[in-house]
């Protein structure tokens, strides 16, 4: 185990990627200790919740129906569910970036937790507030946007698309994790925070595929931790 090489020799010790270093300093808490798996299921719901929308624009069709119908209600409150992951997968996978991140890694970090929450609260309100203002007065529907709502809406994306660009722009300074990953957080965490259909649709199954993808490499970092801490635990003959 990490802790156990530690004490020993340090010729003894494996030789390790600066990546997989990080990943033995920062994995301390039970949360980061499955940043990998949760990720994973993370990234896979966010995507699984976007793509019944983006069908749904892509095909047209009467809004109230829809909002009213089993897809929408299925899909609503994943949605709820997925972006409650988020907040836990941003906060998992953040541990194991914190100290080479810096100032501007918390700063994106917050940005990012901010934005989610708010998007969180924008599903719950479609998810459980729109379907039942459709069955009252289904005419509402295609004009009900405006005022304080119009303004909540647009913050929760400014939020979610500004906070998702800032963590992906500090995890590419801080080289923990691939260029490719944060690449494709930034492109999109900035599709996520334009509040027009295909757009912010698209953004999220980037978004969620980049979480996915960022699961499945700190599930084999660590791995390789764990391989190299046994294989250094053992003297060599």
């Amino acid at each position: 185990m990490p802790g156990e090489l530690e004490h020993q020799d340090p010729n003894l010790r494996p030789a390790m990627t600066h990546s997989q270093s990080k990943e033995t300093d920062m994995s301390t808490s039970p949360l980061s200790r499955i940043a990998g798996p949760l990720a994973i299921v993370t990234g896979v719901l966010v995507v699984a919740t976007r793509i019944p929308t983006i069908l749904f624009v892509l095909t047209g069709g009467d809004l109230a129906e829809f909002v009213l119908g089993p897809t929408h209600a299925i899909t609503s409150v994943a949605s709820v569910v997925a972006f409650g992951f988020l907040v836990l997968a941003l906060v998992a996978i953040y541990e194991h970036e914190a100290r080479s991140a810096g100032w501007f890694g918390l700063i994106g970090f917050t940005a990012a937790l901010m934005g989610t929450v708010f998007m969180a609260g924008d599903w719950w309100y479609e998810a459980f507030a729109v379907p039942r203002m459709a069955e009252v007065v289904p005419e509402a529907i295609p004009t009900f946007v405006g005022g304080r709502v119009l303004m909540g809406g647009i913050a929760s994306f400014v939020l979610l698309g500004v906070g998702w660009v800032l963590f992906g722009a500090a995890s590419l300074r801080a080289h923990v994790f691939p260029t490719t990953i944060s690449g494709a957080i930034i492109v999109g965490g900035l599709l996520s925070g334009i509040p027009i259909g295909l757009a912010y649709l698209t953004g999220g199954v980037i978004l969620g595929l980049a979480i996915a993808w960022l699961g499945v490499w700190l599930m084999r970092a660590a791995l390789d931790v764990r391989t190299a801490a046994r294989q250094g635990a053992i003297p060599a003959a």
